[in-house]
C-alpha cells in the first residue's frame, strides 16, 4: 500500500514539476512576476502601488493589434473604427502591432488603469495611446519585452502632443524595453504627474523628451534621451534616483522648478543650460533682484560702467537709427573666448533666456546629492534661478566659454557641503560657491583660453594629487570643491605646463 501511494505521489510531482516556473504566457491562472516588484522606493516621491508590477493574467483582458484593427477578449475595451477604447478600470494586456489604430483610456476620474506593453508596436496616427480621462494610469512594461510607440509628424489636435500622451496620473514601471519617437512635440508627455520606475527607455522627441506639468519623478530606470527641446521637463519638481540617464541631445538637459539629484550616472549634452531650475508661473516683476552669492565681479555691480563699443544690447529705437548704425549694430564683434571681462560688465547677451539679470526666484533650487554626473553645455552648466545645494556625488561641469555663461550660476545662496565638484567655464561670468559653504573650493583663472586636451591637475601643499581630469571644451576658469581641501591652505592648479597658485575658500 506504501509503495502504491508513493507510486502515486510521484507521478503527481511529475506532472506538477513542468509548471512549476510558468508565467502566465505558460499556464493560465497564473500571477506573473518579477524581483524587481521589490523595489525600495521613497514614499516622498511613489507609493507602493507605483512599484506593483505583478499581475493576473487570467483575469486581464487581451488587446491584440493587427494594422488598423484589434482582437479584444475580455472586458472594458470595445474596437471603435480605428480606436481601441478602454472605459473600464482594469488589467488591458498590449501586444502585437499597428499602423494607423489608437488606444484611448476613457474611463471614469476615479478609476485606476494597469496596461501591460507586451511586445506592443504602434506607429501611423497622433499619439497612439491617449489618457484621457482616470484617476490614474499605471503601464507595465512586461519582462523580456521591446515596445516601440510613434506618432506623426502632423498632429490631429494640439493638444495631443506626445506619442504617448496623458491627462491624467501616469506611472511606468516594469522590466522591459520601451521606444518612443515623438515625431510632432514630445515624446512622453503627463498633465499631472509622471513617474517612471524600472525599465529601459530610447526616447526621440521634436521638443521635450519626457514633459509633465506637475511632479517628474524617476527611480532605477535606464533612459537615453535625444530632444530638441528641454530633454526632461517640469512645470514643478523633478527627482532623480538611479539608475543611469545620458541626455545626448537637448536645449535644456533638466529643467524644473527644483531639481532633486539623488543618485545615477547621468550625462547631459545641451545647447543651453545643464540643468536648470526656474518657476515657469513666475512673471520677472514678482521675484527679487538680490545679487547672487559667490560672483567674481560682485564688487563692480553697483556702479558698472557702459559696456565697450561693439558689445551689448539692441538700443529701444534700434529701427529708427541710421541704416550704417543698424549694420554696425547687427556686425558686433563676440567678444574672443578666453578674453577677460571689462571692469564692471556683467550683463547677459541679447537673447539670452534664462536667468536674466540676477532675479532670486524662492522655491527654485538644484540639489545634487549623489550620482555620477557629467554636463556638456553651450549654455550654463547649472542655472538656478534660486538656490544651489551640493552634498554629494562626483559633478564635472564642462560649460560655455562665451561671454553670458558660466559653469555655475545661481541667484540665491549656493553652497557645497560635500561631494566632488569640478566646473569648467568661461572667467566673464564667473560663479564660485557662497561663502557659508562647509566645504571649501578654489577658483583659478587664465589669461586666455585653455585649449580641448590640457591635462588638470590639482595638488596639495605637500604635492599629493587631489584630482586629474583633461578637458573636452575650452575654458579660461575653474571652479574646484572636494572634502580633501583645507579651508585657507595653498594648492597649485597645473594646466598642461603652466602652473597656478591659489588659496582655498
Amino acid at each position: 500500500m506504501k509503495k502504491r501511494l508513493a507510486g502515486m505521489f510521484l507521478a503527481l510531482m511529475l506532472i506538477i514539476m513542468p509548471f512549476a516556473g510558468c508565467t502566465a504566457q505558460d499556464a493560465v491562472g497564473t500571477t506573473v512576476t518579477e524581483a524587481s516588484s521589490a523595489l525600495q522606493i521613497d514614499s516622498t516621491y511613489f507609493t507602493d502601488r507605483d512599484s506593483k508590477i505583478d499581475y493576473e493574467e487570467s483575469t486581464a483582458s487581451k488587446i491584440v493589434l493587427s494594422s488598423t484593427t484589434a482582437k479584444i477578449t475580455g472586458d472594458g475595451a470595445k474596437l471603435e473604427d480605428k480606436t481601441v477604447k478602454i472605459t473600464k478600470e482594469g488589467t488591458y494586456i498590449l501586444s502585437g502591432s499597428s499602423d494607423g489604430l489608437n488606444v484611448v483610456v476613457e474611463a471614469a476620474d476615479t478609476e485606476k488603469v494597469w496596461l501591460v506593453f507586451d511586445n506592443l508596436s504602434m506607429k501611423g496616427v497622433s499619439a497612439p495611446i491617449q489618457v484621457l480621462t482616470a484617476d490614474k494610469v499605471f503601464i507595465t512594461l512586461a519582462k523580456g519585452s521591446t515596445n516601440t510607440i510613434e506618432d506623426i509628424e502632423v498632429a490631429e489636435s494640439e493638444e495631443l502632443n506626445a506619442a504617448i500622451y496623458s491627462k491624467s496620473d501616469l506611472t511606468i514601471n516594469g522590466s522591459g524595453k520601451l521606444i518612443v519617437n515623438g515625431k510632432y512635440e514630445h515624446g512622453i508627455k503627463s498633465s499631472d504627474d509622471l513617474k517612471m520606475l524600472g525599465g529601459s527607455f530610447v526616447i526621440t522627441a521634436a521638443n521635450d523628451g519626457l514633459n509633465a506639468n506637475d511632479a517628474l519623478n524617476i527611480k532605477d530606470s535606464v533612459i537615453e534621451i535625444s530632444a530638441k527641446g528641454d530633454g526632461i521637463h517640469s512645470d514643478k519638481n523633478v527627482y532623480i534616483d538611479g539608475k543611469s540617464l545620458n541626455i545626448k541631445e537637448s536645449e535644456e538637459g533638466i529643467e524644473g522648478k527644483v531639481v532633486d539629484i539623488v543618485s545615477g550616472d547621468i550625462d547631459i549634452k545641451s545647447s543651453d543650460d545643464g540643468i536648470n531650475a526656474t518657476d515657469s508661473s513666475l512673471k520677472t516683476d514678482e521675484v527679487s533682484s538680490a545679487t547672487p552669492e559667490g560672483n567674481q565681479n560682485d564688487k563692480n555691480l553697483e556702479e558698472r560702467p557702459a559696456p565697450p563699443e561693439g558689445f551689448g544690447q539692441k538700443p529701444e529705437n534700434f529701427e529708427d537709427l541710421p541704416a550704417d548704425v543698424q549694420e554696425k549694430i547687427k556686425n558686433r564683434p563676440e567678444r574672443p573666448e578666453g578674453e577677460a571681462v571689462p571692469e564692471g560688465e556683467m550683463q547677459r547677451p541679447e537673447g539670452m533666456p534664462h536667468g536674466a539679470g540676477f532675479e532670486n526666484q524662492e522655491g527654485t533650487e538644484i540639489i545634487i546629492r549623489g550620482g555620477d554626473l557629467y554636463i556638456d553645455a553651450s549654455g550654463d552648466g547649472i542655472d538656478s534661478n534660486g538656490n544651489l545645494t551640493v552634498s554629494g556625488g562626483k559633478v564635472v561641469i564642462e560649460g560655455s566659454g562665451s561671454r553670458g555663461d558660466g559653469a555655475i550660476d545661481y541667484n540665491g545662496t549656493g553652497l557645497v557641503t560635500g561631494g566632488e565638484v569640478l566646473a569648467l567655464g568661461g572667467s566673464d561670468m564667473l560663479q564660485s560657491f557662497s561663502s557659508e559653504s562647509a566645504q571649501s573650493h578654489i577658483v583659478v583663472t587664465a589669461k586666455e583660453s585653455i585649449a580641448v586636451g590640457a591635462k588638470i591637475t590639482i595638488k596639495d601643499e605637500a604635492g599629493k594629487v587631489l584630482y586629474e581630469h583633461i578637458n573636452k571644451k575650452a575654458f579660461s576658469a575653474l571652479v574646484y570643491s572636494s572634502k580633501d581641501l583645507v579651508k585657507a591652505k595653498n594648492y597649485t592648479v597645473q594646466i598642461g605646463d603652466t602652473i597656478l597658485e591659489t588659496i582655498s575658500k
